[in-house]
């Protein structure tokens, strides 16, 4: 079955770390591997002159993040016709934002379930990688101003006569998947949803997809993230084709966002976080997040509730 990264009790591989550098043109790339080029003009002499203030990294010019790049995509992954290049949409907004402060962007490959341990750590300054402000989280750990804002998706079979009617653009809620059995991943967001609803049968899938068994028949929808489906189902991104047997149906619901976390008791976190934000903040308004979430067939007008233009 396809597999992606387990949110609860998986086992990732070990911890490594990658540099990655570049410039706008490479971070723009999409679904390209990045190359890079010493001709290009810097992001920071191009629409602001001015670099984001880099002064709270725990190590001097360089920005380590946290994420696992092991079943990562579209988030972080090494690109499967390039086992050296680390890609993802995730990977080019970790890189966007150390050029606005003119650092080099350095990744550590973390287990998913270890992110936080890590960050308390301060083993790196900060996670990105489809993280969510939780109760639990506010206890130990800062959060920046959204970068994503994203929904949960329905998926079922290409041929299901009960769906014919419905696309992309049609407006649908859980009621439309009562008394179904529908998949997701155990520790997803969606688990939480579908366990809420008694008139949905859940079926929880621990370190892989539930995408085979509703092609195969043996589950009715799929409730998920959308990124996921993006490339999963519609094939965006390298090393990715898309499933003509499946369709997404409906606007994501739930909407929800990504964001990045620092560490609470790191007395330089809060400071960090406001360098951060300025630098989201440029992102959104520049363009650069657009590209890249259309690049990466994730752009959508939920964005424009978070301020991206």
């Amino acid at each position: 079955m396809l597999k992606r990264r387990q949110f609860i009790g998986r086992v990732g591989k070990t911890a490594g770390l990658v540099l990655l550098t570049g410039t706008l043109k490479s971070v723009l790339g999409g679904c390209t591997p990045a190359v890079e080029s010493t001709n290009e003009t810097p992001i920071n002499s191009m629409a602001d002159p001015i670099p984001v203030s880099s002064a709270d990294l725990l190590t001097p010019g360089i920005l380590q993040w946290g994420a696992e790049s092991d079943n990562g995509a579209p988030y972080v992954f090494f690109d499967p016709e390039d086992s050296s290049e680390l890609i993802g949409f995730e990977v080019e907004i970790a890189k966007a934002i150390a050029q606005l402060m003119g650092v080099t962007s350095e990744f550590r490959d973390t287990p998913y379930p270890e992110l936080a341990n890590a960050l308390a750590a301060n083993r790196f300054d900060l996670i990105l990688n489809g993280w969510e402000v939780t109760s639990d989280r506010e206890q130990t750990q800062l959060f920046s101003q959204p970068y994503y804002r994203y929904g949960q998706q329905i998926v079922v079979r290409a041929d299901d006569p009960r769906f014919a009617d419905a696309n992309q653009d049609s407006e649908l809620t859980l009621k439309d998947l009562a008394g179904m059995t529908v998949g997701t991943g155990a520790g997803y967001r969606a688990e939480k949803i579908l366990t809420q609803d008694p008139q949905i049968t859940l079926r929880s899938y621990v370190g892989e997809l539930p995408f085979d068994d509703l092609a195969q028949g043996a589950i009715d929808a799929v409730l998920i993230d959308y990124p996921i489906v993006a490339y999963y189902v519609l094939g965006t991104g390298p090393g990715s084709a898309r499933n003509t047997a499946l369709k997404p149906i409906g606007v994501p619901i739930f909407l929800n966002n990504y964001v990045i976390a620092f560490n609470k008791n790191n007395p330089q976190a809060s400071a960090l976080q406001t360098e951060v934000d300025e630098a989201i903040a440029r992102l959104k308004q520049d363009g650069t997040l657009k590209d890249i979430y259309k690049n990466w067939n994730l752009w959508n007008e939920q964005q424009a509730e978070i301020g991206i233009v």
